[in-house]
């Protein structure tokens, strides 16, 4: 079954999520990582366009705003600081053939499970991502689009898979909306679409 494939209609973002996957939409704000007292973790970096917390477990928690565009270059440096490896590109998607296993294993969601948000719903589910089960050799590929064409003109689309990080190949092309992207299964990728700045996320 496919993992965290979304679909939308008429402003409305609808999820299609596998259990144990998952990609969070909700709203963030504030400024700056901060470490707990006493701790060596990292606690909370927010930013307008996403959030990301560390968990005792240390996994990290990413839930991402809807209303805002998103800032490629801000999430990657940030999940570097959580010790996830990490290539996050803007009008462009990263990926390689053969993959890297265990892509279920590196993300998990909670609560798992379909759901549906629209932009002002306030509903969030958190995509959680753990570094320690990242195979050697591989990093995280988050790809980001913002759709100016086409059924969900306006909208955002973000696809996270694994890729291999000394082979891999970008391309300009979203991928299919309603499917894995090429070389990959069901179970290897998860996919978003959701509202942006605008008509579709005002």
């Amino acid at each position: 079954m496919r993992i965290g494939r979304l679909s939308a209609v008429a402003g409305l973002a609808a999820a299609g999520v596998a259990a144990g996957t998952a990609l969070a939409l909700g709203l963030a704000g504030g400024l700056g990582p901060a470490r707990a007292p006493g701790t060596t973790q990292l606690g909370t970096i927010r930013t307008a366009s996403f959030t990301l917390a560390s968990n005792a477990n240390g996994t990290a928690t990413l839930t991402i705003n809807p209303k805002e565009l998103l800032d490629p270059t801000a999430l990657q440096n940030d999940l570097a600081q959580y010790g996830i490896p990490a290539k996050v590109t803007s009008g462009s998607f990263c990926s390689s053939d053969p993959h890297p296993a265990g892509f279920a294993q590196v993300v998990s969601s909670n609560p798992p499970g379909p759901g549906t948000w629209t932009p002002q719903s306030g509903s969030q589910t958190g995509i959680t991502i753990d570094p320690s089960a990242m195979p050697a050799g591989a990093e995280l590929s988050v790809g980001y689009f913002q759709l100016s064409s086409g059924q969900f003109a306006g909208e955002q689309e973000a696809e996270v898979v694994l890729m291999d990080t000394g082979s891999y190949t970008c391309t300009s092309t979203p991928p299919d909306l309603n499917g894995s992207p090429s070389g990959y299964g069901e179970s290897d990728s998860l996919g978003l679409l959701y509202g942006g700045p605008g008509p579709s996320g005002s």
